[in-house]
């Protein structure tokens, strides 16, 4: 398929998903189900063999995709900040407006969407943007856990013990000694990574509810504004100058025009910020870059 027939056909699984939340086949809740059997078994197969078979040669430009991803974070929520800081919003609505604005999904959509059209190779470097978010999550809990207290085992749960996270260690340890894995894993694997794909747009079709962005649909649109557009067009001038080319640049680009993360509201409930506006970010963001990525990919 081709890039369009690729996004087209995400599109109609997230579309399946809210049908079927709406006809009542399946529940809002089944989402976390979902998300369990994605999060720990799905991506992290899916990962493993994406690092297991990828070229390793050039790691310093898969390290400098992380670091680009952590840039492009940290501008989006500087500019979040200010945005909601001059609109003055309360300091728990400001935090939760930032997190939806630093934190991108780039693994729950990033790698559906980056596998689908670009393959395997735009995979594995998706997944070292992907670390990138995964960092920030972790220096965003820390910074919460200083802010508003909680339990360190939660951030050591939800990042450094993070099954996706621990795939693409394994896989590249396994890459890098050639370890022999029969024959009988891959195809394990293989049939468990097969699942990734249509289960993560089932689930984003299941958590889409539009119902609840009125309140905050003016700073969702921000947010959305930021995420889809604003922050692709900064990420084109930041691989320039760091000379990315090719895949490498087509990638990153691509990445730094994901929504926000699902991740971003666990620290909103976490932490006690405001749920509602996180959410808010999490849902419009989501629904647009249906529309923003199909243009972004065909731009790029």
């Amino acid at each position: 398929m081709n890039s369009y027939e690729t996004i087209l056909a995400i599109v109609l699984m997230i579309i399946i998903g809210y049908i079927c939340r709406r006809f009542d086949f399946l529940k809002a809740e089944d989402t976390q189900t979902l998300n369990k059997i994605v999060v720990n078994i799905a991506i992290p197969a899916l990962i493993f063999l994406a690092m297991y078979h990828a070229d390793l040669s050039h790691m310093k430009t898969f390290g400098t995709i992380t670091l680009i991803c952590i840039t492009m974070g940290l501008i989006s929520g500087v500019i979040a900040y200010l945005f909601t800081y001059l609109q003055g919003y309360s300091t728990k609505t400001r935090w939760g407006v930032v997190a939806a604005s630093t934190l991108f999904n780039s693994g729950f959509l990033g790698y559906p969407v980056t596998l689908g059209v670009f393959g395997t190779a735009g995979l594995v470097r998706a997944v070292f943007y992907d670390v990138g978010s995964t960092i920030l999550f972790i220096s965003f809990g820390v910074f919460f856990l200083v802010m508003y207290g909680g339990r360190y085992q939660d951030i050591l749960k939800r990042s450094v013990l993070f099954p996706p996270l621990l795939a693409v260690i394994l896989g590249i340890v396994a890459n890098l000694l050639h370890a022999p894995l029969g024959s009988v894993i891959p195809s394990v694997l293989g049939y468990l990574s097969g699942a990734a794909i249509p289960l993560i747009m089932l689930s984003l079709g299941l958590s889409l509810e539009f119902r609840g962005i009125k309140e905050y649909f003016g700073v969702a649109s921000f947010v959305s504004l930021l995420k889809l557009v604003i922050s692709p067009l900064i990420a084109v001038l930041v691989v320039g100058l760091v000379g990315l080319t090719g895949l490498d640049r087509t990638v990153t680009i691509v990445e730094a025009g994901m929504p926000s993360a699902m991740l971003s509201l666990a620290l909103a409930i976490t932490y006690d910020l405001d749920i509602k506006v996180t959410a808010a970010c999490i849902f419009l963001s989501t629904a647009l870059s249906i529309i923003s990525l199909t243009i972004l990919i065909l731009l790029v």
